[in-house]
């Protein structure tokens, strides 16, 4: 549709189509991670994580929030439906408003605050390849951002009425690893992104691409579990291939197409006008960033499209002077839609677990995603 508008040729249309390949890449190998998760059997150990000794729903609303933080960078959405119908099981005396309620705020919540300051989530990857920034500078804030909310979750069950349990369960861990080894391995990761990544002058993509396959092998060589990895890691490639890499190497083709003919017309042009009026005040811009992820998210416009997209508009006002606020909001933005988003894979399969309206749930976590992003503002401007 905008092709006839743009000064592109047809001769240049291929390469559009490759330009966000390496995304595609990324996408294939994260499995990896969780395969090596797996392996370990860190999943063995959730009911322990959960439940042991819990007698008011705000320890298990506590817990799953902390369990779901904890497994949530390495396995990413697979390891909700577990906790998920984990907690849909042994909630099950609990009103199903009330129940419904704990799983979509605490694990939805902290699977977004989680992800925020992550090397192996797609929108902080995009986030840093659109403004060109670098993780090791965004990760102090990214962190203050993501600690600030969990605190605030953490809190908040305390302040509001909550439910005494009937039962008062006592779980062993079934041969899974320690708590404390897997965030170990979360901090060495990270160390090694960010090492390897300046020592050998890699972009940060590439970096984690390189990184996942060899720190995976390497992590359960330690334990002694390479055959199981070996085996596990095949297993999830080929489902990766076969099923989950689709709808990203469609999405990543055709936002490469759309962003480079977008630039070869004059409506980026029309639109940046009215909002340079703020460029004296550049933090009502950044609010108006987050607001506009919810709005296209709510009409189903998938996060990394709203990204791009917003990206062409405001990038030229803001990105000279405020690079790194930019791209904090663009992954805050992101990552806060996977909470509400009726039409999102991460709201859609809640839903589907705990039999509720994707509408239901979006309502439950607006507040949060309306919260995280003032927050997100506040903090930049008493860090600017």
């Amino acid at each position: 549709m905008l092709l006839p508008f743009s000064t592109i040729s047809f001769n240049e249309l291929p390469q559009l189509f490759s330009s966000n390949l390496t995304l595609v890449v990324f996408v294939a190998i994260v499995p990896l991670m969780q395969a090596a998760i797996e392996t370990l059997y860190y999943d063995r150990n959730v009911n322990a994580w959960l439940f042991t000794r819990a007698t008011h729903t705000r320890n298990v609303e506590n817990r799953a929030l902390l369990t779901t933080y904890g497994f949530v960078p390495f396995m990413n959405f697979s390891i909700l439906p577990l906790l998920q119908n984990t907690l849909n099981d042994h909630l099950s005396e609990l009103p199903i408003k009330t129940r419904n309620r704990i799983i979509s705020k605490s694990t939805l919540r902290a699977y977004a605050l989680a992800l925020v300051w992550m090397p192996m989530e797609i929108m902080v990857v995009t986030a840093i390849g659109l403004t060109g920034e670098s993780y090791f500078s965004l990760l102090p804030y990214l962190l203050l951002l993501s600690v600030t909310m969990t605190i605030i979750e953490l809190i908040r069950p305390r302040v509001l009425k909550g439910t005494s349990l009937n039962h008062i369960n006592t779980y062993t861990s079934e041969h899974g690893r320690s708590k404390g080894s897997l965030i170990t391995a979360v901090v060495v990761f990270l160390l090694l992104v960010t090492l390897i990544g300046e020592w050998l002058q890699l972009s940060f993509l590439l970096t984690v691409i390189l990184l996942i396959p060899l720190f995976s092998f390497t992590w359960t060589l330690l334990f002694g579990q390479v055959k199981p990895f070996i085996e596990n890691g095949k297993k999830a490639l080929k489902q990766q291939l076969s099923m989950g890499i689709h709808p990203f190497l469609v999405l990543f083709m055709s936002l490469g197409w759309f962003t480079g003919i977008l630039n070869q017309t004059e409506l980026l042009t029309i639109v940046q006008e009215p909002l340079r009026a703020f460029e004296e005040h550049p933090f009502v811009l950044l609010l108006l960033i987050p607001l506009s992820f919810y709005s296209l998210a709510l009409i189903g416009i998938h996060p990394i499209a709203s990204m791009v997209l917003v990206h062409e508009i405001v990038a030229p006002i803001l990105q000279p002077d405020m690079p790194i606020e930019l791209t904090i909001m663009y992954i805050v933005s992101a990552l806060a839609t996977f909470t509400m988003s009726p039409y999102g894979i991460v709201v859609t399969m809640t839903a589907r677990h705990t039999n509720q309206n994707p509408y239901r749930i979006m309502l439950t976590n607006l507040p949060f995603a309306l919260l995280f992003a003032v927050i997100a503002v506040g903090l930049l401007i008493l860090i600017a």
